[in-house]
């Protein structure tokens, strides 16, 4: 499991999708436990981004249970395990403490490797009917830059720029959608180059979020924000997945 950590060098790890999304899969299956688990926790609060990506993997486990069917193994197998354990163990000792525990661990480990196979086999993200929309928008030069993400809940787009955007006093930042198929970008609106922006977005604009392919961020002057396209190249660009 990455190691987690306060200081600078490990904030730049946590920040890389490689790093944060094994993070996020484990606090979800509950793998993570102890000071890690808390510690983990902690970053939630200060990095909405973190908790979105745990947010996600726990619907993606949530409705992958409810697809397991009902099961119960047969008496006789419960008898057999018993039996083979009473006879491999001395009488005369107290059973080793793997074999107390061997079992209900085992069920459970495998139980874990069975939601944990099924996600990377069935994908619940390719639901009609998302709920929420998230990507994670990088630079030719720096990775990972801003996250992005977008709720029916309260129909707005959150944008977190992770790591602060250097541009001139009369350049301002904004987000564009891009559609799966082409086409010209839709724009939505300025953002800060550093912290958070929420954008309100509308229902028809929500609708249309099942066509976009991805997200990307441009720089353009400030009296040109009227401007239905950008005035030049995408600096930050990333993938658009939704949730269920």
């Amino acid at each position: 499991m990455p190691k987690l950590d306060h200081n600078t060098q490990g904030a730049k790890r946590y920040q890389n999708p490689e790093v944060f999304e094994q993070l996020a899969i484990e606090y979800a299956v509950g793998s993570m436990q102890g000071r890690a688990r808390k510690r983990f926790e902690v970053l939630m609060e200060t990095h909405f981004y973190l908790k979105a990506t745990v947010e996600a993997y726990e619907n993606k486990f949530a409705n992958l249970v409810e697809l397991l069917p009902d099961a119960k193994a047969p008496d006789s197998v419960w008898a057999g395990i018993e039996a083979h354990i009473k006879e491999s163990a001395p009488q005369e000792e107290k059973a080793p403490w793997w074999k107390a525990n061997f079992f209900k661990q085992g069920f459970a480990m495998m139980a874990m490797a069975l939601i944990v196979t099924a996600v990377m086999l069935y994908n619940p993200m390719s639901n009609h009917n998302p709920i929420s929309y998230s990507a994670m928008l990088e630079s030719d030069t720096n990775g990972p830059m801003a996250f992005t993400k977008i709720e029916k809940s309260d129909m707005m787009i959150k944008v977190d720029i992770m790591k602060d955007v250097k541009i001139a006093d009369d350049m301002v930042l904004t987000l564009w959608c891009q559609p799966k198929k082409g086409g010209e970008p839709m724009k939505m609106g300025t953002i800060s180059n550093k912290g958070k922006t929420n954008i309100k977005i509308s229902e028809k604009q929500w609708h249309h979020m099942k066509d976009i392919g991805s997200l990307a961020i441009s720089v353009d002057h400030k009296d040109k924000t009227s401007e239905k396209n950008p005035a030049g190249k995408f600096i930050l660009k990333g993938q658009l997945s939704s949730s269920s």
